[in-house]
């Protein structure tokens, strides 16, 4: 499953990184097409206050403006799979995908404008991190890594890590004093000056990382394949690997103010921790794929996968 929701993003060839200037096509309005939210592959979710994105297939967003309680199905103008969403401020939302493509709402997801980075060619973005208002990260396949400084609607090609990496960079990790990134194969290194520059990190693992979050308590938290999960405490400079009780692949995750903890994985697993990560319960919940996991308004989690958008029942977590 997990070759289903994130190898198909991983079709691009690895190009040098030269600075570009982003143009911006004319504005795409969604289409209000009638779409199951049940029935749609959704690959990552993001939420802000009231207002909440899930992307997934073929350019489908799906869009709620009351805390992630009720989804209206849209589609832009793009086609290409959208693998990632995040959210500059309440109205400002990026979402990227497949062929390299960026797309920008200004109006909290209800239009979106199509970015082009020609350097980007058709790599595959697989995510993409907002560090501020201003400074914003994407990036994907064979070490493509894009860098916006004026909230997504410009954006330069940046080489990492070392010469000729070409690595797929799953996720860029805010830790405070530095940044983590992490990606397949083992992948990690670390920024203190804002992205700038990459030192690469020893490994507690040789399998691909799929992603990794800053827990509430300010620590960092990875996971990849076969349930594999590691924390650390300095910043990313060493690990300690965490039970989980499963050897599915966890897609995606989430961290909450409160200490919880919960990554989402293949064949229904859910990863649940009460205390930032240091320790999980698995759960199970139907014989499905997640991809990512939010916490609605009212408290209550939902999780996105490859039959769209999942309610997690309470009683599953109080087991």
């Amino acid at each position: 499953m997990k070759r289903m929701l994130i190898t198909a993003s991983l079709a691009a060839i690895f190009a040098g990184a030269l600075p570009t200037q982003a143009d911006e096509k004319p504005l795409l309005v969604v289409s209000r097409v009638p779409m199951k939210q049940d029935r749609t592959l959704l690959l990552d979710v993001f939420r802000t206050d009231q207002n909440a994105v899930a992307v997934g297939a073929r350019g489908t967003v799906f869009v709620s403006t009351d805390g992630g309680k009720d989804w209206k199905g849209q589609r832009t103008a793009s086609t290409r799979t959208l693998t990632s969403v995040t959210a500059v401020d309440d109205k400002t939302w990026l979402a990227v995908g497949h062929g390299g493509t960026i797309l920008r709402s200004a109006d909290g997801g209800q239009t979106w404008t199509r970015i082009d980075v020609a350097d980007a060619g058709q790599d595959a973005l697989l995510g993409v991190t907002a560090i501020d208002a201003k400074t914003v990260f994407a990036y994907g396949a064979f070490g493509l890594f894009l860098r916006s400084t004026d909230g997504g609607l410009t954006w330069s090609r940046q080489e990492v890590v070392e010469d000729g990496f070409d690595r797929h960079i799953t996720k860029i990790i805010p830790l405070g004093d530095a940044l983590l990134l992490v990606g397949e194969s083992g992948t990690l290194a670390r920024s203190t000056d804002g992205g700038a520059n990459w030192v690469k990190l020893d490994s507690p693992y040789e399998g691909s990382f799929f992603g990794g979050m800053r827990t509430a308590d300010g620590n960092a938290l990875i996971f990849g394949m076969r349930g594999n999960v590691f924390r650390s405490t300095d910043s990313g400079r060493t690990w300690k690997p965490v039970e989980t009780g499963t050897k599915v692949a966890f897609n995606g995750g989430r961290a909450f103010d409160d200490g919880m903890v919960v990554l989402a994985g293949n064949a229904g697993k859910l990863a649940l921790s009460r205390d930032n990560g240091q320790s999980f319960e698995t759960r199970s919940l139907l014989n499905r794929g997640f991809s990512g996991i939010f916490r609605r308004s009212d408290g209550e989690l939902v999780a996105v996968g490859d039959r769209g958008i999942t309610p997690v029942p309470a009683a599953l977590l109080a087991k």
